[in-house]
């Protein structure tokens, strides 16, 4: 069994003591969040997008250094998100993007990364990078498979539909066609969902700082900071459980 942790949309600011939305400060949050995947020894941590808030290159190091102080630093590989545009990401993350990269084995699972960035909010997935993670399906039928992104591939149904993933269906064809690909996981949405297409499972993951209604019109959820932790079994199967801080904890 491997035990795999999702982070995602970090939005780390140049300013350690600067605060977002419902007062929370996401370099503390990540800091707490961080503290429970370092009891969780988990054998990978997938970072899907948006590390940083700003897109400075300090936000990047701020980042490096939190994984390192929680004994992560050889644990983890990421997804850029729209926020993740600078030279700063492709100068300190560029080695352990998972989108540019062969798939990450672990077990009998392959763990693929997808880039969708596209234009500000918005994301697509190129021709050629869906026709090479298809191929690196096709060539591994023999195991199962995860597909990490950070635009959401399916309808979230509130006022982040506007932030869409304009090719997704391309997407979600190409991957529901194989029995072997067992879970999508992505973020952008900020809130905790679960879908099943076929034999698929889709999976968002809450952010590590704050965290959005579902709704029509934007709005932020008083829903704690937190993270997806998911156990892949060798048959194929897994769970996944939620994670997140008490109230109590976050101050």
């Amino acid at each position: 069994m491997a035990k795999i942790v999702q982070l995602s949309d970090c939005h780390l600011f140049k300013d350690k003591s600067k605060t977002g939305f419902n007062n929370i400060n996401p370099y503390q949050s990540l800091q707490l969040l961080l503290d429970k995947v370092e009891q969780l020894n988990p054998d990978g941590v997938l970072v899907t997008g948006d590390i940083s808030g700003d897109d400075s290159e300090q936000s990047y190091q701020h980042f490096l250094t939190l994984m390192a102080q929680f004994n992560l630093s050889n644990k983890f590989k990421v997804i850029a998100g729209n926020h993740d545009q600078s030279n700063a990401f492709n100068k300190l993350l560029a080695n352990l993007d998972l989108a540019k990269s062969q798939p990450w084995q672990i077990d009998n699972w392959f763990l693929h990364g997808i880039d969708t960035r596209h234009q500000d909010t918005l994301g697509r997935v190129c021709h050629k990078d869906l026709e090479n993670l298809k191929d690196k399906l096709q060539n591994n039928l023999d195991n199962f498979h995860l597909i990490a992104c950070h635009h959401h591939p399916l309808a979230s149904g509130g006022w982040m539909d506007k932030h869409q993933w304009l090719n997704r269906d391309d997407f979600v064809n190409a991957v529901t066609t194989l029995p072997q690909v067992k879970l999508v996981i992505y973020g952008h949405i900020h809130h905790d969902s679960h879908h099943k297409i076929l034999a698929c499972d889709f999976h968002s993951s809450p952010s590590t700082c704050w965290q959005f209604a579902s709704q029509a019109d934007f709005a932020i959820s008083d829903a704690m900071p937190g993270f997806k932790l998911y156990q892949l079994h060798n048959n194929g199967s897994f769970d996944s459980t939620t994670i997140r801080l008490q109230q109590e904890q976050f101050k």
